[in-house]
């Protein structure tokens, strides 16, 4: 279970990434994609929706929020309801994603702090804007997050509840945006922290971005006889399944996630004989963790069609586990990578 949670701490990290860099340990150049990646990036970093008269303050947020049982390895949903007495002007988020989607809907002078992770090139796709914007503080420092002096805290499902309790105490509003894994849920995260800060219309422009760009994307993916079945295989022999982010990636560039396809609901354990009999087409581990040479050295392993045909890829991790706006870039690297022939 331990380990269960360090991987869904990863699933709201992301990486900064370019095609240069890309593979430099594994001597694997950048996959050509079927959109501008640069371009992308851009897009999805900066969204603007006009101006127009402000709602009214306080306001009254309603909203339908889920929830993960780890328990019963099953999601529920609870409706929520949070009054903001005023519009925030000192924000700080507790997660990688959350602080992603701030940067480009909310005025950046808004931010007064970010989570180490954010400030960390291997975590986050804006790091190193946060490097110079700062301050920085460790997760679980939260008597610094409170001499921040924040008008609202965006807390997630993985933030701790002693954290939590620690912002009560102090009287320091937050808000708990619980779980969010697929691009539905993304989008609807960023319309309902658009509403919370009062930017709804830079909410609602980043969101026709997301859905505007996975239209061009999904434009220009190769029509096949049939989906190919791809397994993201992490440490320890760790697989997602349904309710991954790596599932949304998968629909949105047309593939089966083998995890979900073999029932996996959240994340799961395998071993090599499953993994020989679920025989899938195509494989991706995490960059620099050294799995493509152990599969690839594998005898069990050898009648596997992905390792029979050389087709496991080191891809920067933040991508398989991203919990933002550029979920749109993780699969459209995802589509360069298993259409490698067709752009």
């Amino acid at each position: 279970m331990k380990h269960f949670f360090s991987l869904s701490l990863l699933i709201a990290g992301c990486l900064l990434f370019s095609q240069v860099s890309y593979g430099e340990s594994q001597e694997e150049h950048a996959p050509k994609t079927p959109l501008d990646a640069v371009k992308l990036r851009e897009q999805l970093s900066l969204a603007r929706g006009g101006s127009g008269p402000e709602g009214a303050w306080p306001r009254t947020v309603t909203c339908q929020q889920e929830e993960y049982d780890f328990r019963s390895d099953a999601l529920r949903v609870e409706e929520r309801t949070f009054v903001v007495k005023a519009k925030p002007l000192r924000i700080i988020p507790h997660a990688v994603g959350v602080a992603e989607i701030l940067w480009a809907i909310c005025p950046r002078e808004r931010i007064v702090a970010f989570n180490e992770f954010a400030a960390d090139s291997e975590s986050c796709f804006i790091a190193d804007q946060v490097k110079k914007a700062g301050p920085v503080f460790q997760s679980k420092q939260t008597e610094l997050v409170i001499g921040y002096r924040p008008d609202l805290v965006f807390t997630v499902f993985y933030s701790g509840a002693d954290f939590k309790e620690k912002l009560n105490q102090a009287k320091i509003p937050y808000f708990d945006l619980g779980y969010f894994g697929t691009i539905d849920s993304i989008n609807k995260q960023i319309l309902l922290i658009g509403k919370l800060i009062g930017e709804e219309r830079n909410a609602e422009a980043l969101v026709k971005t997301v859905d505007t760009q996975m239209r061009n994307l999904q434009a220009k993916l190769p029509k096949v006889s049939r989906p190919l079945r791809v397994l993201y295989y992490d440490q320890g022999g760790y697989v997602p399944g349904k309710s991954s982010n790596f599932d949304s990636i998968c629909e949105i560039i047309h593939v089966v996630n083998v995890g979900a396809e073999q029932g996996i609901k959240s994340w799961s354990q395998i071993d090599y004989e499953t993994l020989l009999k679920w025989n899938p087409d195509i494989i991706v581990v995490p960059k620099e963790s050294g799995l493509k040479e152990q599969l690839m050295g594998n005898q069990m392993l050898s009648h596997v069609s992905a390792i029979q045909s050389g087709k496991v890829y080191y891809v920067p991790g933040v991508y398989l586990r991203v919990a933002s706006q550029y979920m749109v870039l993780s699969a459209n690297l995802l589509a360069g990578v298993v259409y490698e022939s067709a752009f």
